[in-house]
C-alpha cells in the first residue's frame, strides 16, 4: 500500500517536472533571442532552446495522445487506448492465454516447482496450519448459515428428493451386495459381527436384557382368559426364553462363528447369493424397493424429523466451529500435522504428488484456459474508460514524463548539433 501510495504521489510530481522543463526551453529561448543582437553566441543557445520546445511539445502530444485528446481536440490517431481498449484486452487475454497458460508452460513449471516439497515446509510451521483450520472453519460457518436459511433449505430438500426418487433402487442395491460379496467380504464381515454377537450374548445380564424384552413385548400378547379371568404366562415364558431360546440362541451363534463349514452359514451364504440375484431380475422386487424408497420419500414425519436431525447437527456444528477452543478445529489441525509428518519422511509419496499435480494441474488450466480468457475480457470490458487510464497512467506514468523530460533535452542538443553543423559549413 505503501509503495502504491508513494508511485500515485511521484506521477504528479515527474509530470511537473516535464512541464517545467518545457517552460524553461521557452524562458531560455527568449532570453536568448533578446540577447543575440548584444552577443551572437546567444545563436547557439536559441537554436538549443527552439529545439527542445519542438521536441518536447512533441512528446508531450505523443503521451498525451495515448490516452486522450491533446487540448480536447479530436485529431484522428489520438486517445488510442480508450479507442482501442476491447482490442487491448482481447490481444492481452490471449497472449496470457498462449503464453502463461498454456499446457506445456505449466507442466514445465509445475515440473521445477516441487509441490509437495513447497507444501510440507509451508505446512511446517503451526501458525500456518492454524491459519488454514481457521479459514477452513470460516467458510463451513459461512456454508452452514447458508444452509439453514429457509430458501436454500427448501431447494436442496427439493432437489434432494427429486433425484433420490429417480434411483434404481434394486440396481443399487445389488451392486452394493455384489461388492460386498466380492472375494468373501460378506463372510468376513458376518464372522466378525457373529463373534461380537456371541461374545454380547456370554453376559448374563445380556441374556437378562434379552429375556425380559422378549417376555414383556411378546408374550404379554399371549395371556388367555380361563373362567372370565386372565391367566399370565410371563413365568413359564420366561423359563421358556431364558433356557430355550436365549441359551440355544447363544449356542448356536457359537458354532456358527467357530466352524465355517456350517451348514447355516452356507445357507445364508446361498441366500445371499439369491438375494443379490434376484434383485437383477425380479421386477416384483425391484417395485416394491421403489414403493418403499417413495413411501419414505413422502413420508412427512420422516421428512421433520431428519430436518429437525439436521437442525442439530448444524447447530452443534457452528457453535463448536465459533469456539476459540473448537474441538473440530483441533482435530483437523492434529490431521495436518499428521499429514505434514508422514509427507516429509515418505519420499515415494511426495514423489506421487508431484507427479500427479504434473498429470493433472496443466489440463487443467488448458482446459479452462478459454473460461480464463474469456473472463480477463469481460473484466477489462466491464471497466471505466477513465479507470483503464488512469491504472496504465499510475504503473507507466513515470516512464512516459521521462520521454517528455527527455524528449525536452534530447531535441535540445540535436537542434544546437544541427546549428553548429550548419555555422561550420563552407555555405553558411
Amino acid at each position: 500500500m505503501t509503495d502504491e501510495i508513494a508511485l500515485q504521489n511521484a506521477i504528479p510530481n515527474r509530470r511537473r517536472i516535464a512541464t517545467l522543463s518545457l517552460l524553461a526551453a521557452l524562458i531560455l529561448y527568449i532570453t536568448s533571442l533578446w540577447l543575440e543582437a548584444r552577443w551572437p553566441a546567444m545563436s547557439y543557445l536559441a537554436a538549443f532552446a527552439e529545439a527542445a520546445m519542438i521536441g518536447g511539445i512533441a512528446d508531450w502530444f505523443a503521451v498525451t495522445a495515448l490516452f486522450r485528446h491533446p487540448l480536447g481536440l479530436k485529431i484522428p490517431h489520438t486517445a488510442i487506448i480508450p479507442r482501442n481498449r476491447q482490442r487491448i484486452g482481447r490481444s492481452l487475454s490471449g497472449f496470457i492465454r498462449e503464453n502463461f497458460l498454456s499446457e506445456r508452460y505449466v507442466r514445465d513449471s509445475v515440473r521445477r516447482f516441487d509441490l509437495a516439497g513447497a507444501l510440507v515446509d509451508w505446512l511446517d510451521r503451526p501458525d500456518r496450519r492454524a491459519l488454514v483450520s481457521a479459514n477452513v472453519a470460516r467458510f463451513a460457518v459461512a456454508s452452514l448459515s447458508a444452509l439453514r436459511q429457509e430458501a436454500a433449505r427448501d431447494f436442496l430438500t427439493q432437489t434432494l428428493r427429486y433425484h433420490l426418487g429417480r434411483l434404481d433402487t434394486a440396481r443399487m442395491l445389488g451392486a452394493g451386495l455384489s461388492v460386498l460379496a466380492s472375494e468373501g467380504r460378506h463372510q468376513a464381515l458376518l464372522d466378525d459381527s457373529l463373534a461380537k454377537l456371541s461374545r454380547w450374548l456370554e453376559d448374563e445380564d445380556h441374556q437378562e436384557q434379552v429375556k425380559t424384552f422378549i417376555t414383556d413385548t411378546v408374550f404379554k400378547l399371549f395371556n388367555p382368559r380361563i373362567l372370565g379371568r386372565e391367566v399370565s404366562f410371563h413365568r413359564l415364558a420366561g423359563w421358556v426364553v431364558n433356557e430355550r431360546i436365549v441359551e440355544q440362541s447363544a449356542r448356536l451363534i457359537s458354532e456358527v462363528s467357530a466352524d465355517p463349514e456350517h451348514p447355516l452359514r452356507r445357507h445364508l451364504d446361498e441366500q445371499f447369493q439369491a438375494l443379490i440375484e434376484r434383485t437383477r431380475n425380479d421386477q416384483r422386487l425391484a417395485r416394491k424397493l421403489d414403493g418403499l424408497r417413495d413411501e419414505l420419500l413422502d413420508n412427512e414425519r420422516l421428512t421433520r424429523y431428519l430436518g429437525a436431525v439436521w437442525e442439530d447437527v448444524v447447530t452443534w456444528l457452528e457453535r463448536d466451529l465459533a469456539r476459540d477452543d473448537s474441538e473440530i478445529r483441533a482435530h483437523f489441525e492434529n490431521f495436518l500435522a499428521h499429514y505434514t509428518r508422514s509427507l516429509r519422511q515418505d519420499d515415494a509419496a511426495r514423489h506421487w504428488l508431484n507427479e500427479q499435480a504434473e498429470t493433472l494441474l496443466p489440463a487443467l488450466v488448458e482446459r479452462n484456459g478459454p473460461r480464463i480468457d474469456a473472463y480477463i475480457q469481460r473484466y477489462l470490458d466491464s471497466l471505466d474508460t477513465g479507470e483503464i487510464v488512469e491504472q496504465i497512467e499510475k504503473n507507466v506514468g513515470n516512464d512516459l514524463q521521462y520521454i517528455r523530460i527527455n524528449g525536452t533535452l534530447v531535441g535540445g542538443l540535436i537542434g544546437l548539433g544541427i546549428h553548429v553543423l550548419t555555422q561550420l559549413l563552407p555555405f553558411s
